[in-house]
């Protein structure tokens, strides 16, 4: 005799029960789960996938060399474009974030991130890399630093600087990650396989992961992860009356001396661990350090960062952002020093562990002082300056080192540069308003009757 099912009906309907059991439970543990972490998980994938190809250019000059003959000093253009292009776009960037939403936003770097590595893919001049990488993956990466960070401040209301520390820490293994991956492809396959592997494989997973972004918790009918304060009803607003409201916050941020003190900060910070990111290798080989132990510094600097990255913006939100922010200043500043007579290899990588802690925690915190200072409410301008800040001081140290070195045939003022305008990053800090108070709360008055709320803005603390 064959198998027969089991003939018995309650056999069935209690594999139905336990079956329906089972479902019903994993709904409630997922229905548990905020989609504010959802959106912090979305956003990291984004950040593994193209938001780092920029920041592993180093690892295209050789093949590029390699393949084509073109010089380093030609090659190395598309990085200061890139720099500048995202300068130049991050405050608009944010301000469209603002305005049309960080969804909308996405897609646009996502599309620069198909058209960027085809156009890589196809180069036949050195040119055509620096539009690609210059232009297209600049704007790629705007697009990401900008919208990301602006959207998860829209997403908490607790818990914002475990969400960004997580966020942060993305972006600072990111191009490790995409460095491996590209160092991978490009020695697999030649130069234009690789790009249109990289461009197809990461754009489509991409533009995947968009599609279940959403730019507001309201886009989904919901609050930020810790729910509605005690006795605030939130109000809707139509489009129209929303738009007003953000232009006008906005105009009042803008008006603040933090704002352009923090756009001034994000600089020098940048200014100062660029120096070290670009130069630490030749600073190193120039003391007798081998070439492959001076790139494991760089390395290990890069993996000791991650550390404080997440970390920062957690101490930030309970001890207070801008006193922990000057700290992480000082702790990449004086760190610097070393480099004046560390001489052998075992001190190189000592000093990547310590200064890697104050990097790491240098432009981690920038959310959370934001939200201390503004509240809660669009920050899509503010991160959008203070992004362009960043890039500009990432060109700047790029740039300076070189002319330095040039004129005084040593590293010995690149490297007192970079002690000087992390301290002085720390002491412009310090010397911003307190974070005990809002810094806008009369923003409202600027607006008509109908476009006002009860809310009161957000408690801050310091």
């Amino acid at each position: 005799m064959g198998f027969q099912p089991w003939p018995c009906s309650g056999y069935n309907l209690s594999c139905h029960f336990i079956f329906s059991s089972v479902i019903s439970s994993m709904q409630i543990r997922l229905s548990r789960i905020h989609y504010a972490w959802v959106i912090i998980g979305l956003s990291i994938l984004l950040y593994l996938g193209g938001g780092s190809i920029t920041q592993a250019f180093g690892v295209v000059i050789v093949p590029l060399q390699d393949q084509y003959g073109w010089s380093q000093g030609a090659i190395t253009v598309a990085y200061s474009i890139s720099a500048i292009m995202s300068a130049v776009m991050s405050p608009f960037i944010g301000m469209s974030t603002d305005r049309y939403g960080g969804r909308r936003m996405l897609f646009l770097g996502v599309g620069c991130f198909f058209i960027g590595t085809a156009i890589a893919a196809m180069a036949t001049e050195v040119w055509h890399i620096w539009i690609a990488y210059g232009v297209f993956l600049g704007i790629t990466q705007s697009c990401l630093n900008v919208v990301l960070l602006t959207t998860a401040t829209y997403w908490f209301r607790e818990k914002l600087g475990v969400g960004v520390g997580l966020l942060q820490c993305a972006s600072g293994i990111g191009p490790a990650g995409t460095s491996l991956l590209i160092g991978i492809l490009l020695e697999q396959y030649d130069w234009r396989l690789a790009f249109w592997s990289l461009g197809l494989g990461c754009g489509s997973a991409m533009t995947l992961i968009v599609f279940f972004f959403r730019s507001r918790p309201s886009d989904m009918g919901l609050e930020p992860f810790g729910g509605s304060k005690t006795g605030e009803t939130q109000q809707r607003f139509t489009r129209e009356i929303q738009m007003v409201r953000d232009k006008v916050r906005a105009a009042s941020i803008q008006s603040t001396s933090a704002f352009w003190k923090l756009v001034l900060v994000h600089y020098l910070g940048c200014v100062s661990h660029a120096i070290v990111i670009i130069y630490i290798v030749p600073i190193a080989t120039l003391a007798g350090v081998s070439p492959v132990a001076a790139a494991g510094v760089l390395s290990t600097l890069a993996l000791v960062s991650g550390l404080t990255r997440f970390l920062t913006p957690v101490l930030a939100e309970s001890l207070g952002a801008r006193g922990t922010m000057a700290v992480m200043y000082v702790l990449q500043g004086l760190p610097v020093l070393m480099l004046f007579w560390t001489n052998d290899t075992w001190s190189f990588y000592l000093f990547a562990v310590i200064f890697g802690i104050g990097y790491g925690g240098e432009g981690s915190a920038f959310p959370i002082i934001n939200r201390r200072y503004y509240g809660e409410g669009s920050l899509g301008r503010s991160f959008g300056w203070q992004t362009s800040g960043a890039m500009l001081g990432m060109a700047t140290g790029g740039w300076i080192g070189s002319v330095l070195f040039g004129f005084f045939d040593n590293y010995h003022s690149t490297i007192a540069l970079s002690v000087a305008t992390s301290l002085l990053g720390a002491v412009t800090i310090m010397s911003m308003d307190r974070t005990n108070r809002v810094l806008i709360l009369d923003w409202e008055d600027g607006l008509p009757e109908e476009a006002k709320s009860i809310l009161t803005p957000a408690p801050a603390d310091d």
